[in-house]
């Protein structure tokens, strides 16, 4: 049996309800992404903020400024820096187990958690900083050995009781469960918890220089600013991996999500130019109100299309990267309205159906670049898995290579070009034709000065 109408129309709004669902989802993923962006840039920021406040107190350290003054400088840039590793801490801790957070996967824990080998025997005071403790006591670790046994027997202590008590209480299960707990190695650290650590070194470099300049050993006090400012320019650098690899997981959602509705969009035109190729094989003669009302339905069918056209260009004009998308998606919209309008009138001729087909040419292009788009963005995040990174930092990736916009700007030109030739060839076979065509030749001279600026923009952008 095909089911009851009842229970068609039921499946109908299942199927709605979860397709709203699907795109909620990815839209909350989406904000997520931007978001987590936004808060990895800012720390970013600070830190290199910090950065060229160390550079500059170790070269007025260095070139001999008064010590007194320095030191001030670097118990300032020491406090701020110790306020960065706790933010940074706090948020690592509230976004433990969130996907967004960082690669879990990374294999450069152990150099992080190894302590620093430039740390001089002298520095014994160095112990005072609870939260580096291991990095300290590996350190300096023979200047107060008394101090760091009780330390270090104390959590020995507790997590055989702890097992212990866990092991008489719940029964069988619970030893199978705890003692590979027990035994197995700490998950290895997110980028961000790297750089967490990087900077909570700098702190303790920036604490050790303090204490060489409190004691007038400018050479050693220099050194350890070196040594921070080394410290911090890793954590940036952990963080900008992060970034590119958010703007990577960015893109290869936006290329998908606008490849899926330009698709779709192609699909629906089709239908559209197979039913009013259809139509148009009725003569002009015995078209009456059947016509019309058939009209009217592709008319519904072609404001869908815009509409479809509309919600493209938000999520292009959101992502913002991209100049030469929009500008074709405009030219799609205002072609799908020329459409409406003559299907409105029943102007079903070679005029509309030639129009309907340049919307569908510049859709298929539109696929193409962004296939070609995934493509290469797939070869990239393989590069940079193999360790090959961009130089210059993390600069804002373009949705699409320039490369693809050009060939897009060269393609709307052409179309430019044929689309002048059709209309003159329209002027010249019939004066009736003027009334129609100049219209239609105006928004074709709007979209060749548009056209102008967007490849003017692009050339000067290129040249910065």
């Amino acid at each position: 049996s095909h089911g009851t109408p009842g229970d068609i129309s039921s499946l109908r709004n299942r199927y709605a309800d979860l397709q709203k669902l699907v795109r909620g989802l990815n839209e909350g993923q989406s904000e997520r992404i931007r978001d987590e962006k936004q808060r990895i840039g800012k720390l970013v920021q600070e830190l290199k903020k910090s950065l060229n406040n160390q550079r500059s107190t170790r070269a007025r350290t260095a070139n001999g400024a008064q010590l007194d003054e320095v030191e001030s400088e670097q118990k300032q840039i020491t406090k701020k820096n110790q306020k960065l590793a706790q933010k940074l801490a706090e948020e690592n801790q509230s976004l433990s187990g969130d996907p967004l957070a960082g690669d879990p996967s990374s294999e450069q824990n152990k150099q992080d958690a190894e302590p620093s080998k430039s740390g001089k025997p002298d520095d014994a005071s160095e112990q005072q900083s609870p939260q580096s403790q291991p990095s300290e006591n590996a350190e300096s670790g023979d200047s107060k050995p008394g101090n760091s046994k009780p330390s270090q027997s104390q959590p020995s202590e507790s997590q055989p009781s702890e097992s212990q008590s866990g092991e008489s209480h719940p029964g069988e299960s619970q030893p199978s469960e705890s003692r590979p707990d027990a035994s197995a190695p700490p998950p290895p650290a997110t980028p961000t918890q790297q750089a967490e650590q990087k900077v909570r070194k700098a702190a303790e470099r920036m604490e050790q220089a303090e204490r060489k300049l409190e004691q007038a050993k400018r050479e050693q006090a220099v050194e350890k600013q070196m040594q921070a400012e080394a410290e911090l320019r890793n954590a940036i650098d952990e963080l900008e991996k992060i970034l590119r690899q958010l703007r990577e997981e960015e893109m290869e959602r936006e290329l998908a999500k606008l490849e899926a509705r330009v698709r779709r969009m192609l699909a629906m035109q089709q239908r559209v130019i197979d039913a009013t190729s259809d139509l148009a094989k009725t003569p002009r003669s015995q078209r009456d109100r059947r016509t019309d009302l058939e009209a009217g339905k592709l008319v519904v069918q072609q404001k869908l299309i815009t509409a479809e056209a509309d919600r493209a260009l938000l999520l292009l004009r959101e992502e913002g990267s991209s100049v030469a998308f929009p500008e074709v998606m405009t030219q799609i919209r205002g072609d799908s309205e020329t459409v409406v309008d003559r299907l409105a009138r029943t102007e079903i001729d070679q005029l509309t159906g030639a129009i309907q087909s340049d919307i569908a040419a510049a859709l298929e292009e539109m696929i193409e670049a962004l296939a070609k788009a995934q493509r290469d963005l797939e070869e990239q995040k393989q590069q940079n898995e193999g360790g090959q990174q961009p130089p210059g930092g993390p600069q804002e990736q373009p949705l699409v290579a320039k490369i693809a916009e050009l060939k897009l700007i060269r393609t709307m030109e052409t179309r430019i070009q044929k689309t002048t030739q059709r209309y003159n060839a329209r002027l010249q076979s019939s004066d009736a034709a003027a009334a129609e065509v100049l219209p239609l030749l105006q928004t074709l001279s709007t979209r060749q000065s548009r056209l102008y600026r967007l490849t003017r923009d692009l050339v000067t952008k290129r040249n910065q």
